[in-house]
């Protein structure tokens, strides 16, 4: 049986993180110090074995075994390999679930912080005043230079109503605030829609906040109402949209596609799987999606699927370019190793893998402004064509 695909883009994971687990092994032995170095060493053994039988591209064994699991995996240059302790598997777990517990933010990790790329309404983070392009430089008052993403983001998450102090570099400013949030549950709705009114035209505008699981579904029922409501048009919203599941990613394109290949994903250890639109889309409308940098992963897989058959014009900034796809493997102890095992390619063969996706239309939102200058651009093309 093949691994269930988790598509994501390492910034994801404070946002939304899958969880989806293929059979793994259970490590043996004691966990006393005595058997410390033992155990370590099982360890090891089972994360290269679990490389060299999955990875993606070929690796040297004796190349891995030489280093800690650490070291392992730094020395595959890849930024979505990860080791995941038992609480990091555990946050990756519930944020696909639709809610989880923390500050209500999305981070990327860049120059040895934490980028903040959203902020939730109604968060403690947005009562904090902190906001998207601020910087995350220590969580209770350690650096967070040197950590990964996922690392870092699992130390902001924890049990609700209990703290977290963080160190914050404003944008474009060089002082750190210190800033103490009190965690709490933050629902991530799926989506958020609305009708607008252009040029004579009611378009059905879909925000899509993630791929998680069951998403497909409600994009077809979001379609379907708006066009009860007259919508004649749609712009699907995939900003700071960092990915999720694959099998959601041809469920929300098949919303769209008649038919056709969505994606294609290929790895040294896996044969090429094809994934395949349903053949029943919810609409034939005149449709715009719209993207920028963030939008990561199983977002570029949708885009790139409704790009390259023609059905939509992309409006937007180049995506985040993440063309590849990971399975977990269970650890010792409740932890997991999230391990990239294969690439994607859009239908037309695209690797978009740090390319990302080139739009159609370029359109930059000024955040400056109360207006959203790239989704009138969007609403420009849907109505005049151009």
């Amino acid at each position: 049986m093949r691994p269930f695909l988790v598509i994501l883009a390492a910034l994801l994971v404070v946002l939304a993180m899958g969880a989806a687990f293929v059979a793994g092994y259970t490590l043996r032995g004691a966990t006393n110090n005595g058997h410390a170095t033992s155990a370590a060493a099982s360890l090891d053994a089972q994360v290269i074995a679990e490389i060299e039988a999955h990875y993606y591209k070929k690796v040297d064994p004796a190349s891995l075994a030489a280093a800690g699991v650490a070291g392992t995996i730094k020395s595959l240059h890849d930024p979505y390999t990860v080791y995941l302790t038992a609480r990091q598997s555990q946050a990756l777990a519930d944020s696909l679930s639709g809610s989880y517990s923390g500050i209500g933010a999305a981070f990327d990790k860049r120059a040895g912080a934490l980028l903040v790329t959203q902020v939730f309404a109604g968060s403690p983070a947005k009562a904090a005043g902190i906001a998207p392009g601020d910087r995350i430089v220590s969580i209770d008052g350690t650096p967070v230079a040197g950590e990964s993403a996922v690392t870092a983001a699992a130390r902001i998450k924890g049990p609700n109503g209990t703290k977290v102090t963080l160190g914050v570099r404003a944008a474009g400013k060089s002082g750190v605030r210190t800033v103490t949030l009190t965690r709490r549950r933050i629902a991530t709705p799926e989506t958020a829609t609305k009708l607008l009114h252009r040029g004579g035209k009611t378009i059905g505008y879909i925000y899509l906040q993630n791929f998680s699981q069951g998403v497909g579904t409600t994009v077809r029922n979001d379609v379907r109402r708006l066009q009860a409501r007259g919508a004649q048009a749609f712009v699907l919203d995939l900003r700071y949209d960092l990915g999720g599941y694959i099998d959601e990613a041809r469920d929300v394109s098949s919303d769209f596609l008649a038919g056709g290949v969505v994606v294609s994903t290929h790895g040294l250890h896996e044969p090429t799987f094809v994934y395949r639109a349903s053949g029943h889309p919810a609409t034939s409308l005149p449709l715009a999606v719209l993207v920028n940098h963030w939008s990561a992963s199983a977002s570029e897989i949708t885009t790139g699927a409704l790009q390259d058959h023609h059905r939509a014009t992309v409006v937007g900034t180049r995506t985040f370019g993440k063309g590849v796809a990971q399975a977990n493997f269970p650890m010792a102890g409740g932890a997991n190793l999230h391990l990239t095992i294969a690439g994607y390619l859009t239908p037309n063969g695209r690797d978009i893998n740090h390319k990302g996706i080139t739009p159609d239309v370029r359109a930059l939102d000024n955040p400056k402004t109360r207006r959203d200058e790239a989704l009138d651009r969007a609403l420009q093309y849907l109505v005049r064509g151009r």
